[in-house]
């Protein structure tokens, strides 16, 4: 089977993903699916979504060199699956987002996790399960 198809957005901005993509990959209705814009390539990547429940969350920090690793590493002794991650400058050299996709299953307590963050230099968070 190719690749690759060609299809198209139709007026919602829904797009058909074709049948033969869909039976490969296991996708029913009503299945999750990450959809994730790689910007440099100008490319929409579709993953599907193995995990029954996602969280998504949105950190805060400083725009300083260590501190994502910093926080990184809060959520590696905390044993949590990190299914994508995004971060980006807000405001050059002062504030910072973080954008992680991770497995419900990983997270013991999102709670204790969040204060773990702060405690360890976010300066803000928030989350919700998918």
């Amino acid at each position: 089977m190719s690749s690759s198809k060609i299809t198209r957005v139709d007026s919602k901005g829904r797009v058909i993903i074709p049948s033969g993509f869909r039976e490969l990959l296991r996708l029913k209705p009503n299945s999750q699916v990450l959809i994730s814009l790689d910007q440099n390539e100008n490319n929409l990547i579709i993953t599907p979504s193995a995990e029954k429940q996602l969280v998504l969350m949105s950190i805060g920090l400083s725009d300083a060199p260590g501190s994502l690793a910093k926080l990184a590493q809060v959520l590696a002794k905390e044993g949590v699956d990190l299914v994508t991650t995004e971060s980006r400058a807000v405001s050059r050299a002062q504030n910072a987002e973080w954008l992680v996709t991770a497995s419900a299953h990983s997270i013991k307590n999102v709670d204790e996790i969040r204060k773990k963050l702060l405690a360890a230099g976010a300066t803000g968070f928030s989350s919700r399960k998918v």
